[in-house]
């Protein structure tokens, strides 16, 4: 008698798979969407007060050396501010401290990003990416981007739309006195 090769009973696999993810999220505490709204409006206050600071110090210098048209030059400056506030963030704040544990913000509020498969940080460039699909949505009048965040109270691991293209969840940070 030939014997057929044993393949994986298709239920206990689902089983498994069920198992794993139910595992997975007794370990990890999604974040609530308070948390995630009260560290969004710290790095915001954070973003603007640096740009703020940094167009001052613009203002400033371009004062100092008097140029021939220097009101021209600072009203440019201050209609630049929010664009760079805003690169600020997408292009180094928030990929750089999200890969690195988290924004401050988020650091204050105990919460972090994780990866939804490996529930460890993500690297720099998945970082870098969720900032880029912010920055699209922001870009295309706002409106995606509120959607986006109210895509939490609707997705399986409270995900917003910028969470879930690059697999990651927002998990409480716990301490060790509090395992």
């Amino acid at each position: 008698m030939i014997s057929q090769p044993i393949q994986p009973d298709p239920i206990d696999q689902l089983l498994q798979k069920i198992s794993n993810e139910v595992k997975r999220e007794e370990k990890q505490k999604l974040a609530t969407f308070m948390q995630r709204a009260i560290a969004r409006t710290i790095d915001t206050a954070i973003i603007l007060g640096t740009s703020y600071a940094f167009q001052e110090l613009l203002i400033h210098l371009i004062r100092n050396d008097s140029p021939y048209n220097q009101e021209f030059i600072i009203s440019s400056v201050k209609q630049a501010m929010p664009a760079f506030a805003l690169m600020l963030w997408v292009l180094l704040y928030s990929p750089v401290m999200e890969s690195t544990g988290g924004t401050v913000g988020k650091r204050i509020m105990r919460i972090q990003l994780t990866d939804l498969e490996t529930n460890q940080v993500p690297p720099f460039r998945m970082c870098a990416a969720r900032s880029w699909i912010y920055l699209i949505f922001i870009v295309l009048a706002l409106v995606p981007a509120v959607l986006s965040c109210l895509a939490y109270f609707i997705s399986d691991y409270h995900q917003t739309w910028h969470d879930k293209l690059t697999n990651m969840i927002c998990t409480k940070k716990y301490s060790a006195v509090e395992h």
